[in-house]
């Protein structure tokens, strides 16, 4: 096995020098698909799949495709295209013995770390820390609050990505403790329902990390050494916005825009004619940015509702019709 990965290694990175040299020098950036299903994309074009899910993601093919533990939802490799020269690490591979292991594969680098609860065995699923580029993002897996995640405050980790379905991974309220032990530039809400459901915005309301980064299923964002850009946050603007929604009229979907100044406290709810809230699509701290937020009307009548976004001292409302 350790043989067959190395002879992989090595045509991966000669993959990776022909796609560098043909490419030009765009950004780092993530998708989230939903559950704990996530892309991430570099600048040099290599392509890593992380816990694959319930969408089948077929744009690009996987360099490399990593599984945190064997559980049904967290290891759908059959919902990606893998390239020839693909390397799929498993826990197996991860964890060996009781040795976590680090594999340097191309200009990507993996470092298997812990991650167990009460559903989870500690001997057979592993939390992942995949750096490129001068970034570092933690994904968790599905983990406790355990003892080791102290050990990932000198990490200096970008991005964590943390579940909190609060069933089978912990609850928001921990999740907002574990961000604040860990540490990282960005706290990102993962695997937030239980399956078959991926996720909740009623769960993310809960989680109030200083540092949260939302970013809904079927979005992307640029990711940075410094932060975070593109769908999720852009630069730091210079005023309070509150964009129309598009599209409008929708139906069931649109997605609601708005950006901030400083870091804020921010809500954003929507209510129905008679001014009740009818959904919360933020609550909690933000850093200044440009955001994007979906709102699905799946459940409602048609009919006009307003949303109301609130960055701080400032306020702003305005309407959207759902036609169906």
């Amino acid at each position: 096995m350790k043989r067959t990965i190395r002879f992989l290694v090595i045509l991966l990175a000669l993959s990776f020098a022909v796609a560098s040299s043909m490419a030009g020098t765009p950004s780092d950036s993530l998708t989230y698909y939903g559950h704990s299903f996530v892309k991430i994309t570099t600048r040099d074009h290599i392509v890593i799949y992380i816990d694959p899910y319930a969408v089948d993601a077929f744009a690009d093919s996987a360099d490399i495709v990593l599984i945190t533990h064997e559980h049904s939802d967290h290891n759908e490799i059959a919902r990606v295209r893998q390239k020839p020269t693909c390397i799929v690490l498993r826990s197996a591979n991860a964890l060996v013995g009781s040795v976590y292991q680090s594999f340097s594969l191309g200009p990507v680098t993996v470092q298997a770390v812990p991650a167990y609860n009460a559903y989870h065995l500690k001997s057979s699923c592993v939390g992942y820390i995949v750096s490129f580029d001068g970034i570092s993002l933690y994904h968790a897996g599905d983990t406790g609050n355990i003892p080791e995640i102290a050990d990932l405050t000198s990490r200096h980790l970008t991005y964590a990505l943390l579940p909190m379905d609060g069933t089978y991974t912990v609850t928001p309220e921990v999740a907002t403790q574990m961000a604040a032990t860990i540490g990282a530039q960005y706290d990102m809400p993962i695997h937030t329902m239980v399956p078959p459901d991926t996720y909740s915005d009623a769960i993310v309301a809960r989680f109030t990390s200083l540092h949260k980064l939302v970013v809904h299923p079927g979005e992307s964002i640029a990711l940075t050494q410094g932060g975070t850009s593109g769908i999720g946050q852009l630069a730091r603007p210079s005023s309070f916005v509150l964009s129309q929604n598009y599209p409008n009229p929708f139906n069931p979907t649109t997605v609601i825009s708005g950006q901030w100044t400083a870091d804020s406290r921010v809500t954003l709810v929507v209510y129905d004619l008679l001014g009740r809230e009818v959904a919360v699509l933020a609550d909690g701290r933000y850093p200044a940015g440009k955001y994007s937020f979906r709102f699905d009307g799946s459940n409602l009548s048609s009919g006009v509702y307003f949303y109301r976004l609130s960055a701080g001292e400032s306020q702003m409302t305005r309407s959207m019709m759902l036609m169906k």
